[in-house]
């Protein structure tokens, strides 16, 4: 390994805690509409709108590499990222790759958009979302035949992800274990890193009130 490498600590706690129950939540979310246990599958959603609402309030007053404004480049970046990465010259930092900034973002987006259009869903029978009752039945119908769809899309990203990782991996670059130990070999400068159990806290708050509400 390159000397000028050294062993960091680039992903605070939260972060790498969001990640995994992100994980486990969109798994459980496919497991609980395929088999229609809609109360479950909607106990799952807020917590996961928790996390989300937590993420992108992270993304602003988080740990320094996790906000927006330290990962998140312009297209062109991602271009050049990819022909050094290929090329064998892309050396990983202490934050999201370009490529993986809108990994992120539109993971994020999607995300929040498919738990949007769940609490005006309903299934005609048995279960609606929490705000069924605030738009008409055709509107209730296209957000349900949207949600349905998007959701294949949301699978179809988790496998591209999936296959990043893997491509990242064939290539060098240990994506996963620094988002499991939070650590990273990198020639680039420590990050200040807040506290993740402020975010956790937040993340809990946040879900009581959506609970709350809805």
């Amino acid at each position: 390994m390159n000397e000028k490498f050294q062993r960091i600590k680039i992903w605070d706690s939260f972060i790498r805690i969001y990640h995994w129950l992100m994980v486990a939540a969109v798994a459980g979310l496919w497991w609980t509409g395929e088999e229609g246990r809609m109360d479950l599958h909607q106990d799952i959603a807020i917590a996961l709108a928790a996390l989300l609402i937590t993420r992108v309030g992270w993304g602003f007053f988080g740990s320094e590499n996790v906000r927006f404004s330290a990962f998140v480049t312009s297209p062109k970046r991602v271009l050049s990222h990819l022909g050094a990465l290929f090329s064998k010259r892309y050396e990983s930092g202490n934050t999201h790759s370009p490529a993986g900034a809108y990994s992120v973002l539109l993971l994020l987006l999607i995300l929040m958009i498919q738990i949007g259009t769940g609490l005006f869903a309903t299934d005609g029978i048995l279960f609606s979302g929490p705000l069924n009752d605030w738009v008409s039945p055709d509107v209730a119908d296209f957000l349900t035949d949207w949600h349905k769809t998007q959701f294949n899309v949301i699978l179809g990203l988790v496998a591209l992800h999936i296959l990043a990782i893997l491509l990242y991996r064939i290539l060098g670059y240990r994506l996963l274990a620094a988002m499991i130990t939070g650590y990273r070999y990198t020639a680039s400068q420590v990050p200040r890193l807040k506290s993740g159990w402020q975010g956790l806290v937040i993340a809990l708050a946040v879900w009581f009130i959506l609970v709350m509400l809805l």
